[in-house]
C-alpha cells in the first residue's frame, strides 16, 4: 500500500503526527475514528509498519479497506483510507 502525505512506521514508535501504520478492514464499516481500531478477524492490524499483507478470504465478493492510524491505533480524522472490492472464486 502506498501513502501520500503520511509516513508508515511501526506502532511501537508511538504517536507521531503524520505517521502511523495500516489496518485492513474486511467487509465491515470503518470503526469509530475516536477509538482504537478493534483487533479481530475483520480488523487486521499491520502495526509492524509493513506496507503489504497476504490475507485469506472466502469465496465471493469482499470489500477491503485500508485505514491509516497513529501508533496508538486511533485513526486520523478525517480518515486516511481507501478501499477495493474483490471477488474470490
Amino acid at each position: 500500500m502506498e501513502t501520500e502525505g503520511v509516513t508508515v512506521e511501526p506502532a511501537k514508535n508511538g504517536v507521531n503526527e503524520g505517521k502511523g501504520h495500516h489496518h485492513l478492514i474486511i467487509d465491515v464499516d470503518l470503526p469509530d475514528l475516536s477509538q482504537p481500531v478493534p483487533k479481530d478477524d475483520k480488523h487486521i492490524h499491520m502495526g509492524d509498519g509493513s506496507k503489504c499483507k497476504t490475507i485469506e478470504l472466502s469465496r465471493g465478493m469482499h470489500t477491503v479497506q485500508a485505514l491509516f492510524a497513529r501508533g496508538n491505533h486511533i485513526p486520523y480524522d478525517p480518515p486516511v483510507t481507501d478501499s477495493v472490492v474483490v471477488f474470490v472464486e
